[in-house]
This record gives C-alpha cells, sequence and structure tokens, in this order.
C-alpha cells in the first residue's frame, strides 16, 4: 500500500496567502493603468508605453494575471462546496442539494471570468445593462438560500451573508456605476474597487467555507494524492 501525500487547507493560511496574491495584483492594476491613463504623470510620452504592453495586469482585461486568479479561485469554491454536497449526500443529509447548487453555480462565475458570459448578456440586452439582470439573479438566490442561512445560522451564516454582499456589491453594484469609457483613468480607477471587492468576497467565502468545514470534522480539511481511497 502506498502512502497518499497530504495537503491541510487551513482557513487562516488559504485566506491569507489568497489575500496577499490578490494585493499583488490590485497594486499591479493601479500601477498599470496610471501609467497609462493618467495625463498628469506624462509617463506614456516619455516612455512611449502603450496600453498592451501592461495589460496583463490590467484586471479589467479577461487575458490577464487577474482574470485568471479570481477564476481559479472561484473554481477552488466551487470544488469545496461540491466536496461539501458530496459528504452531505453520503450521510443523507436534506441540505446536500442547497450546497450541490451552490458549488454549480460557483463553477459556472469561474467560466464566466475567462469566457465573458455577461458581456455577450450586454451585447444581446443592447441598451439594457447585464447589470439589472444580475440584480435580479442576486435577489432571487438570496432569498431562496434564507433557509439554508438559518440553517446555518450565527458564524457560518453570517460569513457566507458578508461574502456575497461584498462580491455582488462589486460585480453587480459597482459595475453598474462605473462607466462605459475603458480607456479612461476614472473607468480604470473603479475598476480596481470593483474587482477587488469581487476577490475579497470570494476569499471571505473560502475561508468560511473551510473554517465550516473544519469545524464540523473538528479537524482541518486535507486533500490526499495517490495511494489508495479508504475502503
Amino acid at each position: 500500500m502506498t502512502t497518499p501525500t497530504s495537503y491541510w487547507l487551513r482557513p487562516g493560511r488559504v485566506a491569507l496567502a489568497l489575500s496577499l496574491i490578490a494585493g499583488v495584483l490590485i497594486v499591479a492594476h493601479v500601477a498599470s493603468m496610471q501609467l497609462i491613463f493618467n495625463d498628469d504623470l506624462g509617463m506614456r510620452d516619455r516612455t512611449g508605453l502603450e496600453y498592451w504592453h501592461l495589460s496583463i495586469f490590467d484586471l479589467d482585461e479577461e487575458e490577464s494575471f487577474g482574470t485568471w486568479f479570481s477564476s481559479v479561485a472561484l473554481l477552488l469554491a466551487g470544488a469545496l462546496l461540491l466536496v461539501q454536497a458530496r459528504a452531505l449526500r453520503g450521510r443523507a443529509d436534506r441540505w446536500f442539494a442547497s450546497w450541490m447548487i451552490l458549488g454549480i453555480g460557483f463553477v459556472v462565475l469561474s467560466v464566466d471570468e475567462v469566457v465573458g458570459l455577461h458581456e455577450l448578456m450586454n451585447t444581446l440586452m443592447e441598451e439594457t445593462p447585464w447589470t439589472v439582470v444580475g440584480f435580479a439573479i442576486f435577489a432571487v438566490v438570496g432569498v431562496s438560500y434564507l433557509p439554508f442561512l438559518w440553517r446555518y445560522r450565527w458564524r457560518t451564516a453570517g460569513l457566507f451573508f458578508l461574502a456575497g454582499a461584498v462580491y455582488g456589491g462589486g460585480a453587480v453594484g459597482v459595475e453598474h456605476w462605473t462607466g462605459s469609457d475603458v480607456n479612461s483613468l476614472h473607468y480604470n480607477m473603479w475598476t480596481t474597487l470593483e474587482e477587488g471587492m469581487e476577490m475579497a468576497g470570494v476569499i471571505l467565502f473560502i475561508y468560511a467555507l473551510l473554517d465550516h468545514m473544519r469545524r464540523g470534522r473538528d479537524t482541518e480539511v486535507r486533500i490526499a494524492v495517490g495511494g489508495e481511497g479508504p475502503g
């Protein structure tokens, strides 16, 4: 029998690592956009910098480090939710479906980060911004999950609610009022707030989820690679 390699996902350490990466990405975005769009600095004229030189640091650009990070973080959250759903299903817990639906939702959000499904919705809706539909979706999900939050009330529900409010406030709220002039410093500084809130919301959610899973099993969450499965 081979011995599996184990990786322990400790809530605080995972959240700290993700927060440090997000912080670096946000600073890189702000610095890059200032260099490109702040005419008072005059860096474009002095150095010959163009947007495409620094576009990989633009948090609003799909082909960028920031978008990749956000997509991976959402996928991690989705995977953890599906793991939790599977564990509850094995114990015949009636709430497993709620965890599973939430997990699928996060996987879809992860796909949207790199595929741009909401941009497609914007194109199809023409005059109406996608955020109008986004508000409705968040409201429906929030109301439908009230019994779920009541079931896991206090610490877990509070952290889940706060994470959702921060993420939704950035993804839908801030974006709705950002404007459409993508080639302006104003737009790109508002993007900092929008994307920063999205990152913070997902990181907080991952922390809350790992904390809930740890408390439920009275141990850290472990990923085992290799070896033989139980039974």
